[in-house]
């Protein structure tokens, strides 16, 4: 193509070999980071819910392909292992005309999400069962579940059941203080037996609890933790994960009791001092009746 007239050659050249630069600029330019394509907080949550609603309340089994990577593994030792187990469990899920699920309280801290539901008509139960579920994230699927449930009780002493009580979650930005107080909590008073520093976490006898056996009030709870965790050698009580979310934290313990129990333990946090509390005592089989050899914690 012949030069337009009163144009350098030279400065053809300059153009030519900006007009190539910007021909790169796309490839040169930063690729998203991988924290920018996973979803966010709210998105997790959504997920892991609709997850359990799928498979529960509508019977879909197929959803476990949707939902659960293929490198899930299940720590609930009633279960049988990976993608193919949930699969088997969510197809005898499918059979049962009474499932259903409903979802009280959830928590999303950081790859985690644990859900606080009520199930019904679940394999192996005689009537509604009270469970937490836990399910860690990778690359925005479920690779990872931990779970504990008993059977639902009526009301305790103080009138309250297993799930009722506040659900909203505030004070997000005191999350790490809330956990680090639970944290404490559990230590010195459910491990070192300390109870003469219970009013170190808990404003007076302000204390709602949910636990099917035991009432409201500092006293019975402390009644309660002497019953379980006579002194001894070594700890009864033994805190193994802690998951948080504004005024909520949720405390899994590993009870050496006998028979032995997965305890997950949720309090709600009001102004610096524990104010309530839920709890599920999951029992955990003899090891030769694990369906899987991940452990339950």
């Amino acid at each position: 193509m012949p030069l337009v007239a009163g144009i350098p050659s030279q400065l053809w050249s300059i153009i030519a070999i900006l007009i190539a630069s910007l021909s790169l600029l796309p490839a040169l330019a930063p690729r998203p980071s991988w924290a920018a394509n996973q979803p966010d907080r709210a998105d997790l949550g959504a997920i892991a819910r609709q997850a359990v609603i799928e498979i529960f309340q509508d019977r879909d089994p197929t959803a476990v392909d949707r939902f659960f990577a293929e490198s899930f593994v299940q720590h609930d030792p009633n279960l049988a292992d990976g993608r193919s187990g949930l699969k088997a469990f969510a197809a005898e899920i499918a059979r049962s005309p009474r499932s259903n699920v409903a979802i009280y309280r959830m928590l999303v801290d950081d790859d985690i999400v644990m859900l606080h539901s009520k199930y019904e008509g679940l394999p192996g139960f005689a009537g509604p069962v009270i469970a937490f579920d836990l399910f860690r994230f990778a690359g925005g699927k479920i690779v990872e579940h931990w779970g504990g449930q008993e059977l639902e009780a009526s009301p305790n002493p103080s009138g309250h059941t297993q799930v009722d009580g506040p659900t909203a979650v505030v004070d997000r930005d005191r999350t790490e203080e809330n956990r680090a107080l639970v944290r404490a909590f559990k230590q010195v008073v459910t491990v070192e037996l300390r109870f003469d520093r219970v009013d170190q976490f808990i404003e007076g006898d302000n204390y709602t609890q949910h636990a099917s056996k035991v009432g409201d009030g500092t006293a019975r709870m402390k009644a309660r933790v002497s019953e379980v965790s006579k002194p001894a050698a070594s700890p009864v009580l033994l805190p193994r994960r802690y998951v948080a979310e504004g005024n909520f934290v949720l405390a899994v313990v590993e009870a050496r009791t006998e028979p032995p129990t997965a305890n997950y333990d949720l309090f709600r946090v009001q102004d610096g001092k524990i104010a309530e509390h839920w709890d599920v005592l999951s029992l955990i089989p003899p090891r030769d009746q694990w369906k899987n050899a991940n452990g339950q914690f």
